[in-house]
């Protein structure tokens, strides 16, 4: 369809209207709950996973023009068939309204069955030069495969009595075609801000977690909130809502955008719906008096068994969520078609703070951001390009956050998603297909969500997992090791020829790969032009060696501070506990010289340290989880234990030659590692080099930062002049 057709569009019985539920003040409750039906044999046979028929009409890419789904008027059981129509963006041009669906894609193949009816004028069918190709695509609707979640999306909003105009990603943008999707991404943010109505959905199938959707309404109404957590009431309606909070959708990483530029949302799960304003509030709400309710959990007896009730509320993805819509942009002028997002946080910081979102693909990690980003509104840009690999968009990440910051400090912060592990299938294949294997491997300059305070998005839920980022955020660096010297830096991208025998390499060989796809789905880590061709990313950087790595403590697992592991920093049990005086290193070093926040320590932080020491087991060691579970004990020493876990956790101490250094580094280090300081980064680093057969060195792997007493605050750039500068280039 032409431009000049889209703007002439009918505004007629041609485009229905969106349906009631879009329209405020009241979300519309009297849907009738959806109930999958009974497989048969022969549903089950249809079911079955079958190639697409249909084929994108492809858009124009010089017109401002998306897709909308029609989906068709039907109910209960009956087959879900759509079609879609092109409409413009332009401004001032005609087009129907419509509603933004907001869904979790999940994981899985596409196995649901839809039919698209499309125009029969589409070259592909007329190049098929079948008569019966041409009215199947016309009047029966050809088949296309979708995902569960979106199959079951789709039949709760469909109209029994009125087509519905709709926006969906997987289905309104050619997810093959890179150069079609690269540029409808660029205009998600205007789809959305022009949407009538953004509909959310959650799932089914959860009684507790339905049950939450009305508990949200009790929670926003002040008064009675006061009484149920003063009373203790009704405790199990609290994990029900925790339980909500888990679903997947709060993890996406697109929600954020979508949200941001949304000009009404509701959330749906199964028959119930609230609006994101009143959930908002509820969730905030929880989190602020999560404490208050704590303690009623742990005046029940039947709840005494409980370690920590409810969990770590704050680290939930709708938590995070919430915090970051209400503190990364404001809306200005909202009431018109021009409307206006005020972003209030950069891309580095975004990125910081949505470690636990995820994206089905691996660039959307980046791409998801860009519309919401401060630095739009400075002149720096980057462009979302689905023709590029994955480990490219990393490295413009990265390029693109110290060019703009002068600091290497992304390196030091986990927050790339690493390769997803293959199936049992594709590993037996690849033992099979090992000469034709590749290596897309993600440069140690990169590190990755599994090293994060909580590892990857599905980890996230299930506790701490590595002690906090010691470079911490980036509008908050609590240490200054390199003294302001910017970052001098470049890159290099060397092309590799496929290797002969991945049998003998350390990472697994990746499976068989045709024209860039692996098993027939695109992998976003490998190149489709030359699929035949890996590279090797290289990021060079200057800085110096401090000293070298000689004596590597036990991993600190779980808080617990083993004794031979405290000796290292110069501890000597006295023979009379209360002259218990734990040495100055030793106490800074176990919580990084620094307070939860990255200020200062605390004045009571050394008295807190030595009741702890008071308080070690018989074996001499300090276990900091018993510790924070006793109750009874003084505040101050259970506050002391949380920092000193979210310091040690998962890592290692470690002392250079002669004892001279002392601290703590990432639990992969090893004697004969270095101990460098890098220009532009705010802490100290451990690189190792990486050499060849013959002994020649090619490269330094990252091993990641590390605290050293004494080395935080630029002290090793008093002795520079003896510390000769050198590039390091990191693989």
């Amino acid at each position: 369809m032409g431009l000049s057709n889209v703007r002439n569009a009918p505004q007629g019985p041609e485009y229905p209207k969106p349906p009631t539920r879009a329209k405020r003040p009241i979300v519309k409750k009297h849907r009738k709950e959806y109930h999958p039906p009974n497989i048969r044999l022969a549903d089950f046979v249809q079911q079955q996973i079958l190639p697409n028929e249909y084929r994108y009409t492809p858009l124009n890419p010089e017109e401002d023009v998306i897709r909308l789904l029609r989906l068709q008027a039907g109910k209960g059981d009956d087959r879900l068939h759509c079609s879609f129509e092109v409409v413009s963006l332009a401004k001032g041009s005609i087009r129907p309204g419509y509603e933004a669906l907001s869904y979790c894609w999940g994981t899985g193949e596409p196995s649901k069955l839809i039919r698209i009816n499309d125009d029969p004028d589409n070259k592909f069918y007329k190049d098929r030069g079948s008569l019966t190709s041409v009215v199947q695509s016309k009047f029966l609707g050809l088949s296309f495969n979708i995902r569960d979640n979106l199959h079951e999306a789709l039949k709760h909003f469909r109209e029994p009595g009125q087509d519905v105009m709709l926006w969906v990603d997987a289905l309104c943008i050619d997810q093959e075609n890179e150069k079609e999707k690269t540029q409808q991404v660029a205009k998600m943010a205007r789809i959305y801000s022009l949407a009538e109505h953004v509909l959310i959905w959650l799932g089914a199938g959860l009684e507790s977690c339905k049950s939450a959707m009305g508990f949200v309404h009790e929670i926003i109404e002040l008064p009675k909130l006061n009484v149920m957590v003063q009373q203790g009431t009704d405790l199990f309606k609290w994990d029900q809502l925790v339980e909500l909070l888990r679903c997947q959708w709060f993890s996406r990483r697109w929600v954020v955008q979508e949200l941001a530029f949304a000009k009404d949302a509701t959330l749906h799960y199964a028959n119930t719906s609230v609006y994101w304003t009143e959930f908002a509030d509820a969730v905030a709400l929880f989190v602020n008096r999560i404490e208050e309710i704590k303690a009623r959990y742990r005046t029940r007896s039947e709840f005494n068994h409980e370690r920590e009730p409810l969990g770590d509320v704050t680290a939930l993805g709708a938590s995070i969520l919430v915090d970051v819509t209400r503190n990364s942009f404001r809306k200005r002028k909202w009431d018109t078609e021009d409307r206006y997002l005020e972003p209030l946080s950069g891309l580095e910081a975004l990125m910081s703070n949505l470690l636990s979102f995820e994206a089905t693909d691996p660039r959307d990690t980046v791409y998801a951001l860009l519309s919401i980003m401060k630095e739009n509104n400075n002149g720096w840009s980057i462009k979302a390009d689905y023709q590029k690999t994955a480990i490219e968009v990393y490295r413009d990440f990265t390029k693109f956050c110290v060019e703009r910051s002068r600091s290497v400090d992304i390196i030091c912060r986990h927050w790339a998603p690493a390769k997803k592990r293959p199936s049992a299938s594709i590993r037996l294949k690849r033992t099979k297909d090992s000469k034709n294997g590749l290596i897309a491997k993600i440069p140690s300059w990169v590190p990755t969500l599994a090293g994060s305070p909580f590892g990857d998005p599905e980890a996230a839920l299930n506790g701490r997992l590595n002690g906090d980022s010691l470079v911490g955020h980036p509008d908050r660096k609590p240490y200054n090791a390199s003294r302001n010297k910017p970052a001098s830096f470049s890159f290099e991208d060397n092309p590799i020829s496929p290797i002969s025998d991945a049998s003998n390499t350390k990472e697994p060989a990746s499976p068989k790969t045709q024209n860039g796809f692996v098993d027939g789905i695109a992998d976003p880590f490998l190149p489709k032009d030359k699929p035949h061709i890996n590279h090797a990313f290289y990021m060079n950087v200057q800085g110096f060696k401090v000293d070298i790595i000689t004596n590597v403590s036990a991993r600190i697992a779980g808080g617990l501070l083993l004794r031979e592991c405290l000796t290292m920093g110069d501890w000597e049990e006295p023979d009379d506990q209360s002259t218990n005086n734990v040495p100055d290193k030793l106490w800074r070093t176990l919580v990084a010289d620094r307070g939860p926040n990255g200020e200062n320590t605390p004045t009571w932080y050394q008295r807190a340290c030595s009741e702890c020491f008071a308080r070690s087991t018989t074996s001499g060691d300090i276990d900091t989880g018993a510790l924070i579970a006793n109750h009874k004990l003084p505040s101050e020493i259970r506050d002391f234990s949380r920092r000193v876990q979210s310091i040690v956790w998962n890592r290692v101490f470690v002392t250079t030659r002669d004892k001279k250094h002392f601290g703590l580094a990432p639990k992969a280090t090893r004697a004969g590692d270095f101990l460098c300081i890098l220009l532009g980064c705010s802490v100290p680093v451990i690189l190792r080099p990486s050499k060849s057969a013959d002994g020649t060195l090619e490269h330094y792997e990252l091993i990641g930062e590390t605290y050293i007493y004494g080395l935080m605050d630029g002290e090793a750039l008093d002795v520079e002049e003896s510390l000769p500068y050198e590039v390091f280039k990191l693989g």
